[in-house]
């Protein structure tokens, strides 16, 4: 199958769907071409536009269209659902070529909200041949907007890089790997220790990301006396040896402005998982998808419960290590790129037949 990736958001440049589309690509059975806005990287299968930020104008609609008229793809994958997919009706119509759109979660609930910026979000995305959903939780929510049928493809890790390591020594370590933002919930891995530490226990807790709430994160680590380290802006080939360091991983993120801004599905989960990790996942959006609970880690629904599951995962290091073993196996269970890619390729295995208009029945 042949594919032309059409995304504002792809690597070098960091963050979770970069990430994700980043491995999508690779593994896709088939030739792969990304059109991507202006930036460094060195990956022959990107051609990059002149434009930082690629907004679905005019000009870039014609040069859109040239690329497949000349590629030839099976299928024009739009890595967003907003803006790009807005020209996806009209770049079907000048090349005959059906197109895809990724969805993920805040992106489709918090447009979804107001009633201008929903209908241009759900008019595009009605009109597309197949639209693809990373969790069961954007799924639904993508099927209520439009009235269609979705393809739930789920997320991979690449289990190769994301591997356990010998177990630390020193004091306990309990970490996060995501955005410095409120959503994500580093306060509350920080106030959770806070209370473990005032109960005897000697943990700390490493941070890594980036983002706008790092100097009020370590405000509160100094308020708190709690130990943070702060890794800030590592890149990702780093990451693997930092889930090494770590006895336990928790984002515990939630859901805000109302359940507007949400948890699509959480690959940092998946990479603690497969790193032979415990994970305290949040209750937000698709995040609870990504643990088994009692199995693999426990959701926190709540601070009192974030606090009591760290304790109980630092008082029985046996059965942190039991629940760090299922969750590799888990990831290699449901959570494997080829398996991404062979759903996305689904609603057009059969070459002979035409794309499916997705309406649900």
């Amino acid at each position: 199958m042949r594919v032309l990736l059409v995304t504002n958001d792809y690597p070098p440049r960091p963050g979770g769907i970069q990430q994700y589309l980043g491995n999508l690509t690779e593994a896709i059975d088939g030739e792969v071409r990304i059109l991507a806005p202006a930036g460094r990287g060195d990956d022959p299968r990107v051609i990059r536009n002149r434009r930082r930020f690629m907004w679905p104008t005019r000009g870039v609609r014609e040069w859109v269209v040239g690329h497949v008229e000349e590629f030839r793809p099976d299928l024009v994958l739009y890595g967003a659902p907003y803006p790009l997919p807005t020209m996806g009706p009209a770049v079907r119509d000048a090349t005959g070529v059906p197109y895809g759109v990724v969805c993920y979660g805040a992106e489709i609930t918090l447009p979804a909200a107001f009633p201008i910026s929903r209908q241009l979000l759900a008019g595009p995305l009605r009109k597309a041949d197949a639209l693809f959903a990373i969790s069961r939780y954007t799924q639904r929510k993508v099927e209520r907007l439009t009235g269609r049928s979705v393809v739930y493809v789920g997320a991979g890790i690449d289990v190769d890089a994301f591997t356990p390591g010998v177990p630390p020594d020193g004091d306990p370590v309990i970490g996060c790997v995501s955005r410095f933002v409120p959503r994500k919930g580093q306060r509350r891995v920080i106030e959770a220790v806070a209370e473990l530490r005032r109960q005897g226990s000697a943990a700390g807790v490493l941070l890594v990301g980036k983002g706008r709430d790092e100097k009020r994160l370590r405000r509160l680590a100094a308020k708190l006396e709690v130990p943070v380290r702060f890794e800030v802006d590592v890149p990702w080939s780093a990451l693997p040896g930092l889930y090494r360091e770590m006895t336990v991983f928790a984002m515990p993120c939630r859901s805000r402005w109302f359940g507007l801004e949400v948890e699509g599905l959480g690959l940092v989960y998946l990479e603690a998982a497969a790193s032979g990790l415990p994970v305290v996942a949040g209750d937000s959006g698709g995040s609870p998808e990504t643990v088994d609970p009692g199995v693999t880690g426990f959701v926190a629904a709540s601070d009192a419960h974030l606090v009591e599951g760290l304790r109980m995962l630092l008082d029985d290091p046996e059965r942190a290590a039991r629940m760090g073993s299922a969750g590799r196996e888990w990831v290699f269970a449901n959570y494997t790129w080829p398996a991404v890619a062979e759903r996305l390729r689904s609603p057009f295995a059969d070459p002979g037949s035409p794309p499916p208009d997705g309406r649900l029945p």
